[in-house]
């Protein structure tokens, strides 16, 4: 089945469980990798939200494989305080796989789980689009599991806006492709889940990071890999100029050696 490749690739997902409702219909488009800025930066008419900052609470949850969520009471997350005392210090041995400082994981519009630091960001959510990350190895990595998860989590018109702003490159024809893939399956973004393992692979460059996730499968685990990019003064994920590669199903792998370990206690 075909259709399903874009979101195996996407959330990274191969679970049997998850297989059976991804039935999601993509078109072929063009790309139109824009230059400057990613595709598609203009601001469009939505529905302005607050900058949500705080604690406050509602009580937490799980997500479908069990880990942790908490539940901010803003749909849209909530920040942390950052403080650059808790960055990761790069002469670790650790340095591309260990989680930030005071790391947690968030419930969105009743959906997809994405993680929030007190280090590495994000220090802001406007209108519901995340931003702030630190130019770090984990940095990087909360920017990508964030946009997947807003991508899929955020209502209509702040999703759309979450793929100009987060990502970069990919126009209109990406837009489109993850309004197909919304569209095709009720509650899809409760799919997006904690994963198993994170890494950022070697050869890490303050302006490029190769983020890896690795998710459960039917036969063990899976990677998913997500070029991110330095543009605009924070990390976005680099759209590849053939965008059918995003068709390329995740990658099996039968243990999570090598990747840090990024659940919630």
């Amino acid at each position: 089945m075909g259709s399903l490749r874009l979101l195996f690739t996407l959330l990274g997902i191969l679970a049997s469980v998850v297989i059976v409702v991804f039935v999601l219909t993509v078109a072929n488009d063009d790309n139109s990798d824009a230059p400057p800025r990613p595709a598609g930066t203009e601001v469009t008419s939505t529905t302005r939200l607050p900058s949500t900052t705080g604690t406050q609470t509602r009580p937490p949850t799980v997500d479908m494989f069990g880990h942790r969520l908490e539940v901010p009471a803003d749909d849209a997350g909530a920040t942390l305080p950052q403080a650059d005392t808790g960055l990761i210090d790069p002469t670790r041995p650790d340095y591309l796989t260990a989680p930030p400082f005071r790391l947690q994981w968030q419930r969105i519009w009743d959906g997809a789980a994405v993680p929030v630091s007190g280090s590495d960001g994000p220090a802001r959510i406007d209108s519901g689009i995340a931003g702030g990350f630190a130019r770090t190895p984990q940095g990087a990595a909360l920017a990508a599991l964030d946009a997947i998860g807003r991508v899929y989590a955020a209502p209509d018109p702040i999703w759309r806006q979450v793929v100009r702003d987060r990502f970069y490159g990919g126009g209109d024809a990406l837009v489109d492709g993850f309004a197909r893939s919304r569209s095709g399956t009720s509650g899809v973004a409760r799919y997006v889940t904690v994963p198993e393992g994170v890494r950022v692979q070697p050869g890490y460059r303050d302006d490029l990071a190769v983020v890896q996730l690795a998710v459960r499968s039917t036969s063990g685990y899976a990677i998913a890999t997500w070029p991110m990019v330095w543009v605009a003064d924070d990390w976005r994920i680099r759209v590849p100029d053939d965008i059918d590669t995003l068709w390329r199903p995740a990658t099996p792998t039968p243990s999570t050696t090598g990747f840090g370990n990024w659940s919630q206690p």
